[in-house]
């Protein structure tokens, strides 16, 4: 018996005021949710009233609801089809104070009427997240992936899968960080855990894929030695297509103290996890290791994750200007140069710059004018002599309409209180260089700011 469009909305209010009269319930003297509290509903049906007495039974053994802390399922009551016969289950999280132990109730409607089909229970702290993945062969059917908080670091990944609504544990790990992504590309989601360091290993990358026959294989990759903490892990493409994972991390890399930043590549293939950037005889990711902390990223939206290496500009003034090439990778662990970018991030925005103004642009600022931040691009003669050919303009206050409109200004877009514009200094394409308005206009972007870890 399954729910009409209406009848799906109107049972997803009645979720909602659940959850507002369990919070009620939660306050001195209100132990149980009545059904003359849920506000003024008119004719809820038996089903209803009997998922709300069960609710009701929960709390009033001292429970407490306890939505997740992290990822996208934040909320104290969830709906899901989790065995694919197109009805939402009803997924409710529970914790009770005092004893450390945390509850999954999973409500389930069998003729108009719901009862509780199996109940996942844990010790911890909280659910750090709850994520509803389809790992399987069998259509519609999710398995789900607790992650239970163990204290103020400790974390443990547990994969659930349910047959015939018995819930059977298939892995359970102590984790970082945790992705879900098809890593071998059979369509079919896998789960990724990032492992701290032991006394015997540094941070681990492990895969974990469900067999035909449901059992859990799971692969291992190190990443590179000497990191410290993992900021970012990325799921994408390499450039061939191949899917990938990305896991930006800082540490010390070289001789000396400096914290520096790396990009280990995972991949899946013949059977196992296998980390392509890696080095074998420094146990580095050496060509992805970068002093300015930038996040990888599709930075092009080609479809291909891209990984940053900043480029010292030569100089004009005692003020350090970097381009930042980008380089993409393919499965054997060989990288190309994809593009390259200036980015300004005070003024959150790039510039997409041709290959030929490589080694022979440089760049600096001017911000004289009140209201105008202004970049100059200058093109480097075979002399050592700085050439300006172009500026690009932020222009903010009241008079920034007029300012970006003014001779030999050209308009890119506006942006809330800001208009940017940019400038010719000579004819387009002098000094050997390619540039013209269609360029200056398909080059620019806003910034996303995902890509920038640190730094400026």
């Amino acid at each position: 018996m399954g729910f009409g469009m209406t009848e799906k909305r109107r049972f997803r209010i009645i979720i909602a005021v659940l959850l507002a009269a369990g919070a009620i319930a939660l306050l001195p003297g209100c132990m149980n949710v009545a059904a003359e509290e849920l506000y003024s509903l008119p004719q809820l049906s038996e089903g209803y009233l009997r998922l709300q007495s069960h609710i009701n039974a929960v709390l009033s053994r001292g429970a407490e609801f306890s939505p997740p802390t992290g990822g996208l399922n934040r909320q104290s009551v969830l709906l899901r089809d989790i065995d694919g016969d197109g009805i939402d289950e009803v997924i409710a999280f529970f914790s009770v104070p005092g004893e450390s132990t945390l509850q999954i109730y999973i409500f389930r409607m069998i003729d108009g009427d719901y009862s509780v089909a199996e109940v996942i229970q844990g010790v911890g702290t909280a659910f750090e997240s709850i994520r509803f993945v389809n790992m399987s062969d069998t259509a519609g059917l999710l398995e789900i992936v607790v992650g239970w908080q163990m204290g103020p670091v400790l974390r443990h990944m547990e994969i659930f899968t349910l047959r015939d609504f018995h819930a059977v544990s298939l892995a359970r790990v102590e984790y970082s960080e945790l992705v879900v992504y098809d890593l071998t590309g059979n369509g079919r989601d896998d789960i990724i855990v990032i492992r701290a360091p032991t006394q015997e290993h540094g941070f681990i990358a492990a895969v974990y894929t469900l067999m035909p026959d449901g059992e859990i294989v799971m692969t291992e990759a190190r990443l590179s030695h000497g990191v410290e903490v993992v900021t970012n892990v990325i799921a994408g493409n390499l450039i061939d297509g191949t899917p990938a994972i990305f896991v930006e991390s800082e540490g010390r890399f070289e001789e000396g103290n400096a914290i520096n930043m790396v990009t280990d590549i995972l991949i899946y293939q013949e059977g196992r996890i296998e980390n392509i950037s890696v080095i074998s005889d420094s146990g580095v990711s050496e060509e992805t290791v970068r002093a300015r902390l930038y996040n990888s990223a599709d930075i092009d939206r080609d479809g291909a994750v891209k990984i940053p290496i900043p480029r010292l500009l030569r100089a004009q003034s005692e003020t350090a200007y970097y381009a930042i090439d980008w380089y993409a990778y393919n499965s054997d662990g060989h990288s190309m140069l994809a593009l390259t970018t200036y980015h300004n991030n005070n003024d959150e925005w790039f510039l997409i710059l041709p290959f030929d103004w490589r080694g022979r642009v440089s760049i600096r600022r001017e911000d004289d004018v009140a209201g105008e931040r202004t970049v100059v691009f200058s093109a480097i003669s075979d002399s050592d002599e700085f050439n300006d050919f172009l500026k690009v303009y932020k222009i903010t206050g009241d008079l920034r309409e007029n300012r970006a409109t003014l001779p030999g200004r050209l308009r890119l877009m506006d942006e809330g209180s800001a208009v940017y514009a940019f400038e010719f200094l000579v004819p387009p394409n002098s000094y050997g260089l390619t540039f013209d308005e269609d360029l200056i206009r398909n080059s620019f972007r806003l910034m996303y700011l995902e890509w920038l870890a640190g730094g400026n």
